[in-house]
């Protein structure tokens, strides 16, 4: 199973680092590349290393092949160990096709040659298993080590990272800061054959006189032994200048005399073939320091074994549903379960590794009040292992719910948004009620007697209603049910964010006197404020007033109450809390502000500093909390400490809840695809990775690009990327999801197909971000932008929707909503008079007078 791009990043492998200044992901003049920022290079310092990182200064390189990182030893995870995504150089240049940090040199590409990609031979090089960590497999192959492109003039030098050093070399080409006393060292795992191990310095071929640094015993090979006399288990040292070892403190091997290298230099490992060796925890620093004290001892290869049988996995039973949960297991590729009626293995549904993701999975379509058992193993390179002992489990249908209740919340499809939600299926009492943390299950904490004001229906709406006895329990001035939920900050220290969202009815309460609707209560950690307690947000909405309100109580400096006046006679309507908690000895009495949002529409927004009476930790608190009587019905509740849904207003949020909630009222829109323009590499077309599928692929076809240039390719340009990415577009256009682009086939009219991968057969919204703009009006010579729908060429009516294809055109100078330069540009399609099908693409296009370019980002298309 080969690592997904995004959790193989230099980011991943920072996180799993151990030394420091991780590089990576750095291909242009800012270090800033396709998967990561990296820090500019220093003068007189190397690039650092793998997966443990490497430190900055005098060179260090610490490299353990992708300990917990690859798994598979494959083909596929050799191609990405010696991939720019694993690691990258820091020096930017375009003309470098594979600007890995790791260059293989042997036994890599098709046809040796860069530019047909690779072709593996994994028995010559390749990463393998050791006991289920991986090591690197040098067999007739060969790789170098921090080596940047040379100049080339030659068009017939396929790879001019490969035997292109001479002795007539005057300057060497590298990452690596060889110039001061350095050690390089590695790990033997295993070493056979009477052919030769090698290490050369600034040396791409395999002829050691080929370099600036000239053959003998001073020259570019600093190491140059027989494979089979080297000691498995040991770490081997080569000192330059200095003593030459097979194991820390052993018998001398060899004298280096002479330094080596310079502040720009590279190294390259090879194994002749009929030799074979196996290494590990290479380690390349000044002779001054001793990392090799941090790293693990080194030990005797052991080929991996099929996994041991794991323990019983847990497990949480909902409405018809086990929730199975296991710990990760250490060079696993995957797991599989097994469940059964019976307490046996013979005879149990399988459930493959290709259906389970990560350590926990849903069995779904149980019956309930029957008892299941479920069995674990896990599979690594060499196969599966053995059934753990069983774990049982008996689902229950939720109390008062004959719906189904949500399972799973995957995040939200353009904020990455994660969402907790209660969806009134469920009492809110009852065990899984809640979902928090996308798959984890819970419940609002509720006692006994609380419990029974609140009911459910068939149509899976909570009813709290404490006007009118329940049973034989009369309503009286002790009746405050309250559901209470905690921790629902995870980080609560400022700046603290958190957003309520909530579908709820109150038109009953308004038939009786004095009942009001609901509470949703906020209580925040202590804000440390001399004198005052913790601060909470009391939001009630007030049926018992007319007209009605929603106020946040003592909200306000002074304990004032902020008010917002409403209609609540006529249903059901979406209430929603967003509020940003800064630090109260910076802000004083005014730390906190509130913005309330009603069907998506801003109604009120106050800063206060929240009523006095808080608990000290966080916590959610739904229901009534007073002794006056409530009744309402609520269709759902979902909320986030995320800064981001804090910070979104309501109409950016469209789109943004999870889909099986229900009704979402104002709030529904599905995101058809949002373009930030982040993670490709910065430049224009040419340079950019932004029109490949690399970056983004077509459905259809994972070999095209979704994006494709239909004009001005050098005025299409993409920057920032790798922090918050921008567009920039002028006397240029390009397409997006155009499955016949790279035809270059012309639209017409007489086109009665769609050929493109954007369903716009619904009535659809188009918006974008303008963000700069220094276009100047200048009458008929002023440039306009325009968007068309299935139409790749510069004519309007050169589609199957003829002249309608161009669904916006606009001046350049006032292109934004209003009229204005900058800002964001709305686009919505006629409901009556739709242009789009289920097959569309988009183009988009600022003309040959748009002067200046227009640099756009946030490019999404919703549905209405």
């Amino acid at each position: 199973m080969e690592p997904s791009r995004w959790t193989r990043s230099a980011l991943a492998l920072c996180i799993m680092g151990t030394l420091t200044a991780c590089g990576g992901g750095g291909t242009d003049a800012n270090n800033e590349g396709d998967v990561i920022a990296t820090p500019p290079a220093q003068s007189g310092s190397s690039s650092s290393g793998g997966s443990s990182g490497g430190g900055s200064e005098g060179g260090t390189l610490h490299e353990d092949f992708g300990d917990g990182l690859l798994v598979n030893f494959d083909e596929a995870d050799t191609q990405f160990f010696f991939s720019q995504e694993y690691k990258a150089l820091n020096t930017a240049n375009p003309e470098d096709a594979w600007p890995s940090f790791y260059y293989p040199t042997c036994c890599f590409f098709a046809n040796d040659n860069p530019a047909d990609g690779p072709e593996v031979a994994l028995d010559q090089m390749g990463i393998v298993s050791d006991a289920g960590n991986p090591a690197l497999l040098l067999d007739t192959g060969r790789f170098t080590i921090g080596q940047t492109r040379p100049e080339s003039d030659d068009p017939e030098d396929l790879d001019p990272k490969k035997d292109t050093t001479t002795s007539d070399d005057i300057s060497t080409w590298g990452e690596l800061d060889l110039s001061d006393h350095y050690r390089v060292s590695f790990c033997v795992k295993a070493a056979s054959g009477t052919r030769n191990m090698q290490v050369y310095v600034d040396n791409n071929t395999s002829g050691e006189a080929n370099s600036i640094w000239g053959g003998g015993s001073q020259g570019s090979r600093i190491f140059n032994v027989p494979a089979g006399d080297l000691i498995p288990g040991k770490r081997v040292q080569i000192n330059v200048p200095g003593d030459i070892t097979y194991e820390q403190g052993g018998e001398v091997k060899d004298i280096r005399p002479e330094l080596v290298g310079t502040a720009g230099s590279f190294l390259q490992l090879r194994v002749e073939g009929g030799s074979s060796v196996i290494l590990d925890d290479l380690l390349v620093e000044p002779q001054a320091e001793d990392g090799q004290a941090d790293l693990p001892a080194c030990n005797v290869y052991q080929p991996a074994t099929a996994p041991e049988a794991p323990e019983a996995p847990g497990l949480f039973a909902g409405d018809a549903l086990l929730v199975v949960s296991w710990s990760e297991v250490v060079g696993a590729t995957g797991y599989e379960l097994a469940y059964n009626t019976e307490d046996s293995i013979e005879g149990a549904t399988i459930i493959p590794a290709a259906e389970i993701e990560g350590s926990q999975h849903d069995i779904e379509a149980l019956e309930n009040d029957t008892e299941y058992f479920v069995f674990l193993r896990v599979i690594n390179s060499v196969g599966a292992g053995e059934w753990s002992e069983s774990a049982s489990g008996t689902p229950i249908a939720p109390e008062g719910a004959a719906c189904t209740s949500t399972q799973k919340v995957e995040p939200s499809p353009a904020h990455s948004i994660l969402w907790n939600v209660y969806d009134g299926c469920a009492h809110p009492g009852a065990d899984m009620s809640v979902v928090i943390n996308g798959s984890d299950r819970t419940q609002f904490d509720l006692g006994d007697n609380e419990k029974p004001w609140f009911t459910v229906s068939e149509q899976g709406v909570m009813t709290l209603n404490t006007n009118e006895p329940v049973g034989e329990i009369q309503p009286d001035e002790e009746t405050k049910p309250v559901g209470d939920l905690s921790g629902i900050i995870a980080d609560p220290t400022y700046p603290m964010h958190f957003t309520w969202i909530a579908r709820i009815d109150t038109s009953l309460a308004t038939t009786k006197d004095g009942v009001r609707g609901f509470e949703i209560e906020t209580h925040l950690a202590d804000a440390g404020i001399e004198g005052r307690g913790p601060a909470r947000i009391k939001a009630i909405i007030r049926s018992d007033k007319d007209p009605g309100r929603l106020q946040l109580e003592k909200f306000l400096p002074g304990g004032e109450t902020a008010e917002v006046d409403m209609n609540l006679t006529d249903g059901f309507h979406t209430y929603q809390l967003s509020f940003v908690v800064k630090d109260p000895a910076i802000e004083g009495d005014n730390y906190i502000t509130a913005t309330v949002y009603r069907d998506g529409v801003e109604v009120g927004s106050f800063t206060g500093n929240g009523r006095e009476g808080g608990s000290s930790s966080s916590k959610m608190r739904i229901g009534e909390g007073s002794s006056s009587p409530f009744h309402a019905n609520v269709d759902w509740i979902a909320w986030s400490d995320s800064q981001t849904a804090a910070e979104l207003a309501a109409e950016e949020l469209v789109g943004e809840l999870p889909e099986n909630l229900g009704d979402l009222g104002s709030y529904s829109g599905k995101l058809v695809f949002k373009e930030n323009f982040n993670g490709a590499t910065d430049g224009d077309s040419g340079d950019s990775t932004f029109f490949t599928p690399d970056y983004r692929a077509l459905e259809s076809d994972n070999t095209k690009p979704f994006y494709f240039v239909t004009g001005g390719g050098s005025r299409l340009v993409v920057s920032d990327s790798a922090t918050d990415g921008k567009f920039s577009i002028n006397d240029a256009r390009f397409t997006m999801g155009d499955t016949l682009a790279h035809t270059e086939q012309e639209t017409s009219a007489e086109d009665t197909m769609g050929r493109g991968e954007i369903d716009l057969s619904k009535p659809y919204i188009i918006t974008f971000d303008v963000l700069t703009n220094e276009n100047a009006e200048d009458g008929d010579q002023t440039g306009k932008c325009q968007v068309y729908v299935d139409n790749n060429t510069s004519s309007s009516s050169k589609s199957m929707h003829g002249g309608d294809s161009k669904i916006f055109e606009e001046l350049a100078p006032v292109i934004a909503d209003g009229g204005k330069a900058t800002g964001t540009v709305t686009i919505e399609s006629d409901p009556d008079d739709h242009v789009g099908t289920d097959k569309s693409f988009l183009q988009l296009r600022c003309d040959s007078r748009t002067e200046a370019p227009v640099t756009i980002d946030n490019f999404k298309v919703t549905y209405q």
